[in-house]
């Protein structure tokens, strides 16, 4: 695995220069993947590491839709008077934010809106997995680096929690998929309940490692929660629930399809 710091890089930075990253390149494993979040996050205290995963031009473009229709950037009532002078044209903010100093204006305005997302909520959207996305995840559960889109951006986000993190990249930009708010409210209902902590986003999936692989009980109440959200039907929700379950068992990681 070869982890590197950079900068402005032909690619761009996911988060559109609000939080620095790192490149990563050459994942074999998810173990790998584990242990670059563990060393980001003990060089970083403070900090929760956001990894792009799949597809990651789409993913990119699509962010920068949310992010506008979001109104993230939106500075209205924050002092902006100790910001560097490169946030300033003529003495006037540019209108957008661009420097980790700004961060915390976005985060400000990511945590009124996610403030009463609920997972419930993110269930009632009416998302569902038809089988061929449901064979496209057990794929990527059978062989999870097949997700990534390397080299990935690991963005270094300076929040306590780590569904907050999706302030520096959010995604979920067509109506019938989830949108940020529903994203964040999965990931914290993952932690809060099944011990996941979110560790990345791409165009149509989450990522979620925790620290112990679930048993078979609890690899049950995690599916039976993926049913809720795809709103399985009475007619095929025990199939689910056991696709889920098999795919869940025994891994410390999940992947969550959140498009359509």
């Amino acid at each position: 695995m070869d982890m590197k710091f950079s900068g402005s890089q032909a690619r761009g930075n996911p988060s559109g220069g609000l939080c620095d990253e790192y490149r990563l390149s050459g994942i074999a494993s998810m173990a790998d993947l584990a242990e670059a979040a563990r060393r980001i996050a003990a060089d970083h205290p403070g900090c929760k590491p956001l990894f792009t995963l799949d597809d990651f031009g789409q993913a990119r473009y699509t962010s920068g839709h949310a992010r506008m229709n979001l109104e993230l950037d939106d500075t209205t009532g924050h002092d902006l008077s100790g910001l560097p002078p490169e946030c300033f044209e003529n003495g006037k903010h540019l209108g957008y934010l661009s420097t980790k100093a700004e961060f915390g204006i976005c985060l400000h305005n990511f945590k009124k809106l996610i403030a009463s997302a609920s997972f419930a909520e993110a269930c009632a959207h009416g998302l569902t997995l038809n089988d061929e996305s449901l064979q496209e995840w057990i794929g990527y559960q059978n062989d999870p680096v097949s997700l990534l889109d390397q080299p990935l951006s690991a963005l270094i986000v300076p929040v306590a929690h780590a569904h907050e993190a999706l302030a520096a990249f959010p995604n979920g930009y067509f109506s019938c998929d989830l949108d940020p708010e529903a994203n964040c409210a999965v990931a914290r209902h993952l932690s809060s309940v099944h011990g996941y902590e979110l560790i990345g986003v791409g165009a149509a999936y989450l990522g979620f490692l925790r620290s112990s692989a679930p048993d078979a009980s609890e690899a049950s109440a995690i599916a039976a929660d993926l049913c809720a959200l795809y709103n399985a039907r009475d007619n095929n929700r025990r199939a689910l629930a056991d696709a889920f379950a098999q795919g869940i068992a025994g891994r410390t990681y999940l992947w969550v399809r959140y498009v359509e």
